[in-house]
């Protein structure tokens, strides 16, 4: 399924209660597509009770800081439901930045085989 908007960046698949989201035709995520994103990931929490939401970062090669605050946002509000939010996959640029930048203290940052993640 593919969010209803101007442009969908993300493909949704959800079963058993957690969400997936996959990047669609995007690599980067920057100030011309972040805000958008940010949209159609925060419409995926909604109104849901306990929200659980796996982000795969397999097709990401850029985020910028635009990006990683919209993360943080998205963390605060899945976890102010209840819920958890899981940044899975990321190529290993991604995941030196969310190293540097020390949010792997506060965002689970996982690699998940794609087998389990499929």
């Amino acid at each position: 399924m593919s969010l209803n908007s101007a442009r969908s960046y993300v493909t949704v698949t959800e079963e058993q209660g957690c969400i997936r989201v996959r990047f669609l035709n995007c690599t980067t995520i920057t100030e011309a597509n972040v805000e958008e994103i940010g949209r159609q990931l925060n419409a995926l929490v909604g109104q849901r009770e306990q929200p659980h939401l796996s982000v795969d970062l397999s097709n990401i090669d850029l985020l910028t800081s635009m990006a990683l605050a919209k993360l943080i946002s998205l963390n605060g509000r899945v976890r102010a439901r209840g819920g958890q939010l899981k940044l899975i996959n990321p190529k290993p640029v991604v995941r030196e930045v969310f190293a540097i930048t020390q949010l792997t203290r506060i965002l689970d940052v996982q690699d998940i085989p794609e087998t389990l993640s499929a």
